[in-house]
């Protein structure tokens, strides 16, 4: 049966330099499953792999999306699923990697096909959403939906949005179609890999890491992309830290509270990811550490004797 690597874990973990390591080991390559890494004008602020790696061992599915496209789950599952299997069938072993739990959960458990929703029923639903609370927008699902609502929050707007659309869309509560499940690679067998950095350590690297993006063109990465495509509305948008950096450009914000208010976010993200890959992966081999050096000695598992790597 053949073999997937998957490497997951919360933003900032180091999931990017151990894959890289474990695929020139074990003569592998890189599949992405990070949702804002697949936007190509968006490199530093989704913080994508470096020219230096890329050109090292190839890497798929990274930057190829353009801001004003939205993808969902679906269609990455689709697309990923065929790169896996083109990958295997050359005796290279496919490595997915990456922290979008949605994306590795379709992967691995497969996904539920939803009908398209019309274009119209989306804009209704998004005019809806932007023009009335968020407790009369959650009401409107409890009354067509009552099931469906009662797992949600009030709050969580995006999956309240998809469950409303696909009501009006189809007359069915989206439950209905999660129930229906289609896998893609039955014939693979899963290895999964969580790094799971102590959370202290975790949220000093995403204070880190959002500190040396704004300092190396995150800002300037952003407002280009504003600049040029106005009134963008895809997930690109929802990509942390751009809000910041665009109130910051609005003059709403300076740039350290943009900062400290994207930093505050993405520790709030990282805390997300790892409840869900504890609770949704069931099988899986989970890496900890708690520091810099403890980080190299698990880099040092996948890398070649006498290699010495560096730190996040």
């Amino acid at each position: 049966m053949n073999k997937v690597v998957v490497i997951c874990g919360p933003t900032a973990g180091g999931k990017t330099q151990f894959a890289h390591f474990l695929a020139k080991e074990r003569k592998g390559e890189i599949v992405n499953a990070d949702s804002m890494q697949l936007y190509k004008q968006l490199p530093i602020i989704t913080s994508s792999p470096s020219f230096e790696l890329t050109s090292e061992i190839p890497y798929h599915l990274y930057n190829f999306l353009d801001v004003e496209s939205n993808y969902c789950v679906a269609e990455y599952a689709v697309i990923a699923a065929k790169k896996i299997r083109e990958i295997s069938t050359r005796s290279i072993l496919p490595i997915v990697v990456g922290g979008s739990g949605m994306y590795i959960g379709a992967l691995i458990n497969g996904f539920s096909v939803i009908p398209n929703i019309d274009p119209v029923i989306r804009e209704k639903v998004r005019g809806l959403q932007q023009n009335i609370s968020s407790e009369d927008f959650f009401n409107l699902l409890k009354d067509s939906d009552p099931h469906f609502s009662s797992i949600l929050h009030v709050q969580d707007s995006q999956r309240i949005a998809r469950a409303y659309e696909v009501y009006l869309q189809t007359g069915k509560s989206i439950s209905f179609y999660q129930k229906s499940n289609s896998k893609l690679l039955d014939e693979f067998i899963f290895e999964v890999i969580v790094l799971l950095p102590n959370r202290s350590f975790l949220y000093s690297m995403c204070d880190e890491r959002l500190e040396q993006m704004f300092k190396n063109g995150a800002i300037e990465e952003v407002e280009k992309v504003i600049t040029k495509n106005q009134n963008i509305k895809t997930s690109a948008m929802k990509c942390l830290g751009v809000q910041e950096i665009i109130s910051y450009l609005k003059g709403d914000v300076s740039k350290n509270e943009a900062l400290e208010k994207a930093q505050t976010k993405t520790r709030q993200y990282a805390k997300r990811q790892i409840t869900w890959f504890k609770n949704q992966i069931k099988e899986k081999k989970v890496l900890e550490f708690s520091n810099h050096e403890e980080y190299k000695k698990v880099l040092k598992m996948v890398s070649p004797p006498g290699f010495e790597p560096g730190t996040t």
